[in-house]
């Protein structure tokens, strides 16, 4: 089985080109359904059943109970097993009977902007570290800057050159995106400078990543979220809501709508691939409900007629507007 599950990420990789994050999920499923099916004696994929995967679905709910978790693992088992059959590996599919966990539509976690201030005010403190190093304070201001004003995920961010970007044109390129896709962001005006005082430091550094950590190695997703969450418990800004730097592409995408911009470019700056993935991104308050009711306009005397009622009047109208005519006519 460990041989169909090598040609498995192959194919994830090269032929449907998913992302590295989805492909390291995938593998770490599958291994993990392969060892617990050795372990119950099953050696062979034409001997899995579908009792046998609802079992070790069930052990792993034990030992990760988010429903996002076990939605993951039910979408890998499925197309591992429809590669197999594909592949001629295996005659049926065991894994098509399986139901996938529905998660629920919660709305995500998203600073407004005075949370926005303190977090962005926060890397301008001296209390937030112990240790500092030159560069680094305008290296962390433009980190958390980019996630807010350009909607970068965490490994499109970490993934740029400084060749990838444009301070000419303001144009970022998005090499690393997610599922292979490359696009372009504009860069906001607010970014240039932060740009230009980050370059002060690295202008002589041959290393082409444009975020680096203390080594001079380009920085890693561990050193980056714990940079973040200093600097957000700094600002007071996780004592009620749940953040990570995800929470600024949310924080992107709300301002994008609430300045005017319409769904469609939104997917475009955030690299979506589906517009249901960015219609999740979108938070609308109870306060932008009332006002948007308030802007609607309408005639109170019609609005609830109906179209018989509507043409009853209107015949009124019009008679009256006649008999009105005529009573003009014979006093003149």
């Amino acid at each position: 089985m460990h041989a169909e599950v090598a040609d498995f990420l192959h194919y994830c990789r090269i032929e449907r080109r998913l992302a590295d994050l989805t492909c390291a999920a995938y593998e770490r499923d599958v291994t993990a359904c392969v060892s617990f099916l050795e372990t119950s004696g099953i050696d062979e994929l034409r001997l899995v059943r579908p009792p046998d995967l609802r079992r070790f679905l069930a052990a792993e709910a034990e030992r990760r109970p988010a429903v996002g978790s076990q939605a993951r693992t039910v979408a890998a088992l499925k197309c591992f097993f429809r590669f197999c059959v594909e592949n001629e590996s295996l005659d049926r599919d065991p894994a098509l009977v399986l139901r996938t966990p529905k998660k629920s539509e919660a709305l995500p976690d998203v600073l407004d902007r005075r949370e926005m201030t303190r977090l962005l005010a926060a890397t301008e403190r001296d209390d937030v570290w112990k240790r500092h190093f030159p560069g680094k304070r305008e290296r962390d201001r433009l980190l958390l800057a980019l996630f807010a004003y350009a909607g970068l995920r965490r490994s499109e961010l970490l993934g740029l050159d400084w060749d990838d970007v444009d301070l000419d044109r303001r144009l970022i390129r998005i090499r690393k995106a997610k599922g292979g896709r490359q696009r372009v962001v504009p860069i906001h005006p607010a970014l240039e400078p932060l740009f230009l005082d980050y370059l002060r430091f690295r202008a002589a550094d041959p290393e082409p990543a444009l975020f680096t950590g203390v080594q001079g190695k380009r920085l890693s997703p561990t050193i980056m979220v714990q940079t973040f969450l200093r600097y957000a418990r700094a600002a007071g800004v996780t004592e009620r809501k749940r953040v990570t730097p995800h929470t600024l592409r949310h924080v992107f995408a709300s301002e994008l709508l609430r300045a005017g911009a319409n769904l469609r470019q939104i997917q475009e700056l955030l690299g979506h691939k589906h517009l249901d993935s960015t219609q999740r991104y979108t938070r609308v308050t109870a306060h932008e409900l009332r006002g948007a009711v308030k802007r609607l306009h309408f005639e109170p005397r019609t609005s609830f007629e109906t179209p018989r009622e509507q043409r009853q009047r209107d015949v009124a109208d019009a008679f009256n507007d006649r008999t009105l005519a005529q009573t003009r006519e014979l006093v003149v």
